[in-house]
């Protein structure tokens, strides 16, 4: 991949230039590269939440936001300039960012989806749902951070004060909603029902017999349509730890990833995307994740946010193996999974709203 600016470290540390254009004042720069931690207002890391700010909302995503940068946010300041036809070391505008943080008054919403946790699968079975485990992680989540940076931002608050009704000071990116996740499911269950009672209903009014008794010939199949040819795909470097969305010969998104493991490496090829369920269930088997191999001793989770495949599941055509989200984003690109390919919950909804059945996966 083509650098941004010039190498500042051997960790592809890499200078992104960011101005408001102001006209009464130079362009002020941020860096993709790393910074060593600050405090949240000093003017460097403010300046750099603006940049991983702005790349989120573009579906550019630079990983979680925590004002320091570092690889995932230069390589998305790099497919961005890209995408845009912009020259490495273009200026872009982020004068759009005004504040990097805002506030969110937790609600009593919110604490329908924190619930009581388990460690051992056996435990975690027997739950109802597999939620947030308190305010901290829910609106860390919410605004695609990690509870480190949250509680760096708002150190008046104790997990004692952290409830409804606390003002959290947060960064000012479009937030990722559980509710909606909800609601969204609640609307494809329904509308699955729905197309089931109708293909019931007319299996039963076909008649299979005319008024004399003679049996009604079965009329042919329809004829099966043509393929609709898929403009988008998606592109995984296992390498790089992110998936890149093409639209013909465009980038239009990246998303940081966990792509398997040394162990357990998403298979390289061209895949297709077969499912893409909301809220699914997990069956945890242990013997499927060390060896690949299925065993009748399982443990079948519910669904929730902090479900092992986290809120959504996109198989692809190869047992076992998907896209999916997760409950430690802050671990994203930096762990191993068990052959899948992990993404940040508020990642994962987006990316599922970008694929259709048959959508190619293209793994190198």
């Amino acid at each position: 991949m083509p650098s941004f600016c010039s190498v500042l470290s051997v960790a592809i540390a890499v200078a992104l230039t960011a101005t408001l254009f102001a006209e009464s004042e130079p362009p002020r720069t941020a860096q993709a590269a790393k910074l060593e931690a600050q405090p949240p207002d000093s003017p460097e890391r403010m300046e750099l939440t603006r940049v991983q700010i702005f790349l989120d909302n573009a579906n550019f995503r630079p990983g979680k936001i925590d004002g320091l940068g570092g690889e995932f946010t230069q390589k998305a300041a790099n497919l961005y300039c890209i995408a845009n036809q912009l020259p490495p070391g273009s200026r872009i505008d982020v004068s759009s960012i005004v504040d990097p943080y805002r506030e969110y008054v937790a609600t009593e919403e919110d604490m329908a989806y924190i619930g009581p946790q388990a460690s051992s699968p056996a435990a975690q079975e027997k739950l109802k749902a597999m939620l947030y485990q308190d305010l901290w992680e829910l609106v860390a989540e919410k605004f695609h951070c990690d509870q480190k940076f949250l509680r760096d931002l708002n150190p008046s608050l104790t997990d004692a004060t952290a409830k409804p009704g606390a003002a959290f000071r947060v960064p000012n990116v479009k937030p990722f909603e559980i509710a909606e996740v909800y609601a969204l499911e609640k609307e494809k269950r329904a509308e699955q029902k729905r197309l089931a009672a109708e293909a019931k209903a007319r299996a039963e009014m076909t008649p299979t017999a005319d008024a004399f008794g003679s049996p009604v010939p079965t009329p042919p199949p329809s004829p099966t349509p043509a393929p609709t040819p898929h403009t988008r795909t998606l592109a995984l470097s296992r390498a790089e730890r992110l998936i890149q969305v093409r639209e013909f010969d465009r980038v239009i998104a990246c998303f940081p990833c966990t792509p398997g493991s040394a162990d357990t490496p998403v298979p390289q090829g061209t895949w297709r995307i077969t499912s893409n369920v909301l809220l699914p269930y997990f069956r945890w088997d242990k013997s499927v994740l060390e060896r690949g191999v299925r065993s009748d001793n399982a443990f079948n989770l519910p669904p929730g946010p902090n479900n092992p495949v986290g809120i959504v599941w996109m198989g692809i055509n190869r047992p076992s193996v998907g896209m999916h989200g997760t409950p430690g984003p802050d671990r994203i690109g930096r762990n191993a999974s068990h052959g899948c390919i992990r993404l940040a919950n508020w990642d994962a909804i987006v990316l599922s709203g970008l694929v259709t059945k048959g959508t190619p996966v293209v793994v190198e």
